[in-house]
């Protein structure tokens, strides 16, 4: 690899980080990740730390150490969305490093290491996971870390191995035993398969064991302090393993649910993926035939081989896809291991000959990317001059850098980062301005600075940012006893209300109760966007109304008022 190459590819790798570095100071969204930020801010504010609160309730459904990390992140730079988002964003391009070096680590091709890292990057699902920081982005990268120090306690010191148990630690209190299965399917299924039980010892399984359970055994006592057997039980089998098999989380089964999750998700590279994996079975499989084949594998002539990376992405893929509770984030677990795999991949078709008929396969996702940048204006047209001026930039850096780089490493990068970081600067930012709790937010601290309580009407419980925004838990009120409670001494509260049930709340609060309209704003459910939301001329049909109110007593016979602007 030439010094220029690498120069080349160090520029690529800072060009994909653009658009996650953009999503820092985008606002929190509802419904999860506004949840998650509620529930640190309620831990920092209230000094503890061992029993998770959410809108001043416990809370089990998530274990607490993805709350504890947000939280820290409170406590050193203060209560906002842009500290929310820090922890999630620095572990996740950690973890592109960590890519960078497992690939080192296993082919020591610096090329096929960038490459990685380059997929890992553009991928669409790393760019979703950092863009809207549920728990699967921690425990993502706690899986990367996990591979990491296995391999260099493979290849280097085998004192690596505590830190990779330790890693398995970690995101066994972020998202539950998934963090260990996976694992073990990949990295136990390679020495079962090679029979190669000189390594397991080499791994200080006995001694290991003890790290890996330290931390899900202190979350356990502390679960059942609060929740007696259930809390332990919860946290090891019912959200976890109880998503095959329990009632509840019984819901409609599609077995190629989580391939075509995989095929968004890994988008940038999923169709040199699939043409590689299909041309080099074929191949293969007519050259040696099933019976050598499993000749081969019982005189154990794989031994040699290494088949971690394959079992992560296929094995897992394959068997996740039995689950009876289906969420597109579950794929996020294997999006390293297809960007691991897709960096050998790459290097064998753009630079060698040993897989060249798919490389045309390689333009096809940049190509979507750049044409799609370039349509999605016809939808939103809220851009600007400076919108086209990337795209001529984009295109000059392909022209001039194609004398050094393969074109399909520069279509797919530049594409993939134009079409990202328009969705960081502009169209997620449209979303956000339908999200009216940062504006409301900042309003009601203003109007009622000391009140530790929001109190809304008809607006659902999962829109935790009001109470992120405002900095104070939120409680809906449904009915006239809840008002004279909550009102009692107090001449006037805030109400956040759907404008169109203003005259349910006058009719529930009585004729003792007058409304005064503060703020109205069009909103939207931001987590799932439309194209008729996003084409201008249609978006005020998939709107609706949030207003701010003073909910205030009636004074002698004044009558009952209402004046929406």
């Amino acid at each position: 690899m030439t010094t220029t190459e690498r120069l080349f590819f160090r520029i690529l790798i800072l060009i994909a980080s653009i658009p996650i570095l953009c999503t820092l100071p985008l606002d929190v969204i509802d419904i999860d990740s506004s949840q998650y930020a509620e529930i640190a801010r309620e831990m920092n504010l209230s000094g503890e730390f061992f029993t998770i609160i959410d809108n001043g309730r416990k809370y089990l459904d998530k274990p607490i150490f993805t709350f504890w990390t947000i939280a820290t992140s409170y406590s050193l730079f203060g209560i906002n969305n842009i500290t929310f988002r820090l922890p999630a964003l620095f572990l996740s391009l950690l973890s592109v490093y960590s890519i960078f070096r497992i690939s080192m680590l296993v082919w020591g091709k610096e090329r096929q290491a960038y490459l990685s890292s380059l997929a890992y990057l553009l991928a669409p699902g790393f760019f979703a996971m950092v863009v809207d920081p549920k728990i699967d982005v921690y425990l993502t990268a706690y899986l990367a870390f996990t591979y990491h120090f296995y391999y260099l306690g493979r290849k280097k010191d085998t004192r690596y191995y505590y830190l990779m148990y330790l890693m398995m630690s970690m995101g066994f209190v972020t998202k539950g035993p998934i963090s260990v299965v996976i694992p073990a399917l990949s990295i136990g299924g390679d020495i079962l398969f090679r029979r190669d039980w000189k390594l397991l010892w080499e791994m200080r399984p006995i001694t290991g064991i003890f790290v890996l359970a330290s931390l899900p055994l202190f979350w356990c006592f502390h679960l059942y302090r609060e929740y007696n057997s259930y809390g332990p039980t919860f946290f090891l089998w019912i959200q976890s393993f109880g998503r095959f098999y329990k009632d509840m989380y019984d819901v409609k089964f599609d077995p190629f649910y989580f391939y075509k999750s995989f095929a968004w998700a890994f988008f940038s590279g999923v169709i040199p993926l699939f043409l590689y994996v299909v041309f080099r079975s074929y191949k293969y499989f007519k050259s040696v035939g099933w019976k050598e084949i499993l000749r081969k594998i019982k005189d154990n002539e794989y031994k040699g081989e290494d088949f971690v990376i394959p079992f992560w992405l296929f094995l897992f893929l394959f068997l996740i896809s039995f689950s009876r509770f289906p969420l597109p984030q579950y794929i996020y677990w294997i999006l390293p291991a297809g960007a691991l795999y897709f960096g050998k991949i790459s290097e064998e078709s753009l630079f060698t000959s040993s897989a060249k008929r798919i490389r045309p396969s390689f333009l096809i996702a940049g190509i979507v990317y750049l044409v799609s940048y370039l349509l999605l204006p016809l939808f939103v047209n809220e851009v600007g001059v400076l919108y086209y001026v990337f795209a001529f930039v984009g295109i000059a850096f392909i022209l001039i850098s194609a004398q050094i780089l393969p074109l399909e490493i520069l279509v797919t990068t530049t594409g993939a980062s134009l079409f990202l970081g328009a969705i960081s600067l502009v169209y997620y930012p449209l979303l956000t301005s339908y999200q009216p709790s940062h504006l409301f937010g900042k309003e009601i601290q203003k109007l009622e600075p000391e009140e530790p309580i929001l109190y809304t009407y008809r607006i659902s419980h999962s829109k935790r940012s009001y109470a992120f925004y405002s900095n104070r838990l939120f409680r809906n009120i449904y009915d006239s006893g809840k008002i004279e409670k909550a009102w009692e001494g107090r001449e006037k509260r805030l109400v956040v209300v759907p404008t169109e049930f203003l005259s349910a709340l006058q009719e529930t609060a009585g004729k003792r109760y007058t409304i005064e309209p503060i703020l109205e704003k069009e909103s939207y459910k931001v987590a799932t966007p439309t194209v008729a939301f996003l084409k201008k001329e249609s978006r005020h049909l998939v709107t609706k109304k949030i207003s701010l109110i003073w909910l205030k007593k009636a004074q002698g016979k004044q009558q009952n008022s209402r004046n929406i602007n």
